[in-house]
């Protein structure tokens, strides 16, 4: 991978191969996270962005949340640590008001536009009103409403750009696996929930088919909770396959993978959950956690 630099002017600069580097992606964190060392001959310019680029490709854009200059014995390093484009709507603050038929137009003009998020990806409105409790996070109130009305998780690719569509599904087909661990919690199973009913009552039952031992939970009318994806969940904390592999996989938001572990069997189709690339002197790697698949 090559990387680049932003300085506060706007001009780039070239950063060399890191000593050691890692990117992760935790589908239920907003941004990607880049941890970096460079060597280095001097101090740097303080930079605002750092880009990540592969066979001309970019696969990583952040924010530059710390910027560290170590010497030592060996020389001067310099440590990164770096956000992806989500960063700018989790640090910054909604302006309170209440946002009459909200749409992602207007959302865009009041969250988004004075971050320089001028791109969006998709359109919809909402009926009644959007209301902004002060303190709420940019990225909360876009979050929320991408799930209330569209059912999505927006993301911010590497151009900037703001997608609220939902990340497109990929194939990654994994082939030599250094290590595995598969990860059975049964416990995590919810075999049934009972929803409460407007009479007060909770006597609307949602069973789980796969579930052999009860354990029951109840689920309130405020709450909101869909009782089906409290059952879904608890069938996906109950499995998960962790493998390394050899080599860069990046990005990982989106891909469902299929791999042959010897000795543990195929397992296809199956969402990423979580991911590390590595690369520092014992070479190039890839830590993947998987849920259950097809």
């Amino acid at each position: 991978m090559t990387f680049w630099g932003t300085l506060k002017d706007g001009s780039q600069m070239l950063l060399g191969e890191p000593r050691s580097a890692s990117l992760t992606y935790d589908r239920d964190a907003p941004a990607d996270l880049l941890e970096a060392v460079f060597p280095a001959d001097r101090v740097w310019e303080e930079l605002v962005w750092v880009t990540a680029c592969r066979q001309g490709e970019t696969v990583f854009r952040g924010l530059v949340d710390e910027q560290n200059t170590r010497l030592t014995d060996s020389g001067i390093t310099v440590e990164l640590v770096c956000r992806s484009g989500e960063a700018l709507l989790l640090d910054n603050e909604a302006p309170p008001g209440i946002i009459q038929r909200p749409t992602l137009e207007k959302l865009g003009k009041t969250l988004l536009e004075p971050l320089g998020i001028t791109r969006v990806v998709w359109e919809a409105a909402a009926p009644g009103e959007l209301v902004i409790e002060k303190g709420t996070s940019c990225w909360t109130v876009l979050s929320d409403f991408c799930q209330t009305l569209l059912g999505t998780q927006p993301y911010v690719d590497c151009q900037g750009v703001l997608h609220c569509e939902g990340a497109p599904e990929r194939e990654l087909r994994l082939g030599e696996v250094l290590s595995a661990t598969l990860a059975l919690a049964p416990c995590k199973r919810i075999s049934e929930v009972r929803q409460q009913s407007f009479r007060g009552g909770y006597d609307t039952p949602y069973r789980n088919q796969e579930a052999v031992v009860e354990r029951r939970r109840y689920g309130s009318m405020q709450s909101g909770e869909d009782p089906r994806e409290v059952i879904a969940r608890g069938e996906r904390e109950s499995f998960s396959l962790t493998v390394e592999c050899p080599g860069l996989l990046w990005p990982l938001r989106g891909e469902k993978a299929d791999v042959e572990v010897p000795g543990l069997g195929k397992f296809s189709g199956c969402p990423v959950r979580s991911g590390r690339a590595l690369w520092d002197e014992n070479g190039r790697r890839t830590q993947i956690v998987l849920e259950r698949g097809q």
